[in-house]
């Protein structure tokens, strides 16, 4: 092999893969500081071999194929001619229509906190609440119209005859305190407790069994009432005022020690807030306060359509509406001289009935000492018959966890009969956004996607819930509610359980991705709750085809959609972790919302989605050995779930071109085969990339016909990917199951291979030539951070048994 030339290490072309520098392990007892953020930094090589071999091994010369990408290699059998012709077709279609991005929702621009403290919770919600409408005037009757069936006029005045804490000839609440410079909030608490429970023992619990505590106001503004985030917290909030709830829909909090609580956002109906009129709190404050407890009603009552809550003052009341749409809220209503509206309110926001709280009543739990044991979800089936399908967890398997947006919860069900699970799908769509189920529809009998087995397509709108003239609001979205149960769903892909099954999954849902393209279907949401593994049936596993399927098109669109057919909203992801650098670098700048979003940046494609797929795998690739064992995730690469679009742009430009992001401990998780996909995949998406980066810097003139032609490319980059998998599926078989299962992670002897100094391509050879190091030679790159001692002595055991 002839020595590099200055030509051969030439970086001036972006598009030329550049071949890694051969790493080499520091000494262990020399401390070094890393400006590496994905591990330590590589010692110096050797003088002596640095004089035998340069710091940079040759690249490729430009006429030797990169990647299989100009290979003159026949397509890969999931790639059929009439496939290609379609996949070029719809991607001209494409290029032609979509001519810039829907931007991410300005929450992105923002760091995401996993344990937000009150004022990070406040903020998310002003970010989020785009819509936040002051119904003015219309508030006033839109508040005296409510509930008004539920109580007579006639009953509320001889509630207000009979009861000593309203004086009728004076019009007022006797009981209150009236107004004054120092009047202090705390002079609230007890007498509106009092009013409460007198009113909802007159008009909601009557006749109701005695001792059967179905509503009760409780001060809670000196109680901790526990939230939940999608990770364990010890956050907590305190509403003023409580309304303990029981029923089929709440479930009490859960018991910490011996202490029983007694009301938590999980059981309540709805609370109440006080405040002082001396105070002159801004209403904006008033909403982000009331707003974090109603947050914590959503996730705690996730079948909750909308929740209402009341404000009162001293002299007056204030209704607060959320929904999935936004906030609309009322002026202040004087509650002594209109003493039968804030009767209404508070009757109606504590009624016995469900629907009448804001409840999806289709879904309902058996409830044993206070706590969900079990449950139903009723819907349509294919031939429009009602069906009631078990619970199979009583807490949904995929939880929203904001105010707003499309809200999507999946729900985990059963047949009673066959016993046949099945996911169900709720989401709350945006009114110009095409429905799921219509995507779906389209999908089926498609290989590598899930199949609908039947839909709900309208179950309620936000503009239903809402005062009528609000919903012309310029700023206000109207929502649909879109429920789809799906067949051949197994669990998420990061339930596999070898790494074969990962493989194979990966191809298939891949595969899946491209066969909907086909079908003039984007996806645009890859994340690792749309990726499923196939579900086995007796053991066996699923066909190829069906060991990956896709599954998440709440977010898809039509390839040929005009622009004026965008959607006004925002873009909103369940997840920003695997989003491409292409759809973040498209995010505002600022987390202050605008009404209607606009863009420059070019639409997500089918590359962006690829670009998806390398980091969910990358991912598990890092937080798991080929059995499914769980390590500690490099926070570099766990940042993603977390960091502003800004910085996640720059934490995965590291992960893509950095080569000191493959550790050598996770070669010795998984087999060789695993690591070259992660390799290739990588470097074929960062071509992608930089080919894009150079097209955005070109004359506006010559930038869309290049667009063009590299999106014309659509089927060979399917190719690419999918040889990738396959190859590797291919050798794992040919090695059998012995010598797959042959990698050792016992402490004692892990070992790791130096890369071969005379490879001109970024991957370890296998050879007697290569030398072995002890893995405690590599203890002080500390890559997962984990001391030598914390290893086990022994292989840990599988996360999930086979």
């Amino acid at each position: 092999m002839p020595p590099p030339t200055n030509d051969d290490t030439s970086v001036d072309d972006p598009c030329r893969p550049q071949a890694p520098a051969p790493t080499f392990l520091p000494d262990p007892s020399q401390a070094s500081i890393s400006p590496n953020p994905f591990g330590a930094e590589v010692a110096t090589p050797p003088k002596a071999y640095r004089a035998r071999h340069p710091a940079v091994t040759p690249s490729r010369p430009r006429d030797e194929a990169w990647l299989k990408d100009e290979l003159p290699r026949p397509l890969a059998m999931q790639i059929e001619a009439a496939d290609k012709i379609t996949l070029e077709r719809n991607t001209g279609s494409f290029a032609t229509k979509q001519v810039k991005a829907t931007p991410l929702a300005p929450k992105f621009s923002k760091k995401d906190q996993p344990d937000p403290k009150r004022d990070d919770q406040k903020e998310m919600i002003e970010i989020e609440l785009t819509s936040v409408i002051d119904l003015g005037n219309n508030g006033v009757s839109w508040a005296k119209s409510l509930y008004i069936d539920l109580v007579d006029t006639a009953d509320i005045d001889e509630f207000l005859a009979r009861m000593e804490v309203y004086n009728t000839k004076a019009h007022r609440w006797v009981t209150l305190p009236r107004s004054a410079k120092k009047l202090d909030e705390n002079k609230l608490y007890k007498p509106y407790v009092n009013i409460i429970n007198l009113i909802l023992r007159w008009f909601v619990l009557k006749g109701c069994k005695e001792g059967g505590v179905l509503r009760e106001a409780i001060d809670t503004h000196v109680k901790n009432l526990a939230h939940q985030e999608e990770y364990a917290t010890i956050r907590w909030s305190r509403p003023d005022v409580s309304v303990r709830a029981e029923g089929p829909y709440f479930q009490v909090p859960e018991s910490k020690g011996k202490i029983s609580i007694q009301v938590g956002f999980s059981n309540m109906s709805s609370f109440m807030e006080m405040k002082v009129e001396n105070r002159k709190v801004p209403v904006k404050d008033q909403l982000l306060q009331v707003g974090v407890y109603v947050r914590q009603i959503f996730i705690q009552q996730p079948n909750r359509k909308f929740v209402r809550v009341l404000l009162l003052t001293e002299k007056g009341v204030r209704l607060f509406h959320f929904d999935r749409s936004g906030v609309l809220y009322t002026p202040f209503i004087d509650i002594h001289k209109d003493p039968h509206t804030f009767v209404r309110l508070v009757v109606g926001l504590n009624s016995l009935s469900e629907p009448v709280l804001g409840f999806d009543t289709s879904i309902k739990w058996t409830i044993e000492e206070g706590r969900k044991v079990d449950g139903t979800l009723t819907t349509w089936s294919a031939d429009n018959s009602s069906v009631t399908y078990q619970l199979c967890d009583v807490d949904p398997v995929v939880a929203f966890r904001d105010i707003c947006g499309q809200a999507t919860q999946c729900w985990s069900v059963s047949d009673p009969e066959t016993g046949v699970r099945y996911l169900v799908k709720d989401c709350w769509k945006a009114v110009d956004r095409i429905s799921e189920h219509i995507h779906l529809k389209e999908a089926l009998g498609l290989p590598g996607v899930v199949q609908m087995v039947s839909y709900e397509p309208n179950r309620g709108e936000t503009k239903d819930f809402r005062e009528a003239d609000s919903v012309s609001q310029e700023d206000f979205l109207n929502r649909v509610s879109v429920r789809v149960i799906l067949d051949s769903c197994g669990t998420s892909i990061e339930n596999f359980k070898s790494a074969r099954e990962l493989l194979c999954a990966f191809r298939d849902a891949i595969t899946g991705h491209m066969k909907l393209f086909g079908k003039d279907i984007l996806h645009r949401d890859i994340s690792m709750d749309t990726i499923l593994l196939g579900r086995r049936a007796d053991n066996l596993e699923p066909r190829q085809g069906y060991c990956g399927l896709l599954s998440g098109l709440h977010m898809a669109i039509k390839v040929y959609r005009d622009t004026k057919d965008v959607s006004i909203e925002w873009r909103t992801p369940g997840s920003r972790t695997y989003l491409s650098i292409g759809v973040l670098s498209g995010c505002p700048v600022s987390p202050k919302p605008t009404p209607i979003p606009s863009s420059t940046a070019p639409a997500q494609d089918h590359l962006d989605d690829l670009e998806s797929f390398l980091y969910i795998y990358g991912h598990i690739i890092y937080k798991y050995n080929e059995d499914g064992v769980e390590f500690e995730v490099p926070r570099q690469i766990s940042r993603w779930k977390y960091e502003s679009a800004e910085d996640s742009v720059l934490l995965k430009k590291v992960f893509l071109n950095d080569t000191g992001v493959i550790f050598p401990e996770i070669s010795l998780r998984w087999p060789q085969e695993c690591i070259k996909v992660l390799h290739d995949f990588r470097a074929f998406i960062s071509k992608q990339i930089t080919l894009k980066k150079e097209i955005s810097v070109e004359p506006l003139i010559t930038r869309a016909e290049r667009y063009k032609q590299l999106l014309a490319r659509i089927a060979t980059h399917y190719n690419t990917v999918l040889h990738l998998f396959n190859d590797a599926i291919e050798s794992l078989e040919a090695k059998g199951p012995e010598e797959n299962n042959s990698i050792n992670t016992t402490v004692g002897s892990f070992m790791t291979i130096l890369p071969d100094p005379d490879s001109p391509t970024p991957h370890p050879k296998v050879s007697e030539k290569q030398r072995l190091v002890p893995q405690r030679s590599l203890v002080a790159q500390a890559a997962l951070k984990r001391a030598q001692a914390e290893y086990p002595e022994e292989v840990p055991e599988a996360k999930r048994s086979l």
